[in-house]
């Protein structure tokens, strides 16, 4: 998967929305915004675009446990130099890492960050019923 068909994935889970924090950087997110159409809690990060011939990369929230092991088994997953801590990837786009992989780890990431709002939070981010 490249990085358009990322995001237009990460459009259609319950919740999300894109945010550009740091200029071109773009992140999507889970939670309210504030009157600014800030806010949110992020749960995968792009990044600004590479020019071309060089990779694209997104770091995503995942299970520290696992971590080491993706590390081992796939060379587009490393950590990344900018969150070192609390189980973020970075993973290499069109790389090692098949797509359905990927996917599984993007709503990993996605679930991660939603559980860390309240019950009440997350039927509202997600829209879902009490």
């Amino acid at each position: 998967m490249n990085r358009d068909e990322i995001a237009d994935y990460c459009e259609t889970l319950p919740g999300a929305w894109p945010d550009t924090p740091w200029e071109d950087d773009l992140v999507y997110k889970l939670g309210n915004r504030n009157a600014e159409g800030k806010g949110g809690k992020v749960f995968i990060f792009f990044g600004q675009p590479k020019p071309e011939g060089v990779p694209e990369e997104i770091a995503i929230k995942t299970d520290p446990a696992i971590l080491p092991a993706l590390i081992d088994k796939y060379e587009a997953v490393s950590i990344p130099s900018y969150l070192k801590r609390g189980g973020w990837i970075a993973v290499k786009l069109e790389s090692d890492l098949h797509d359905d992989e990927l996917i599984d780890l993007i709503e990993d990431s996605h679930e991660r960050i939603l559980s860390s709002f309240s019950k009440r939070q997350q039927r509202l981010i997600t829209g879902s019923d009490p």
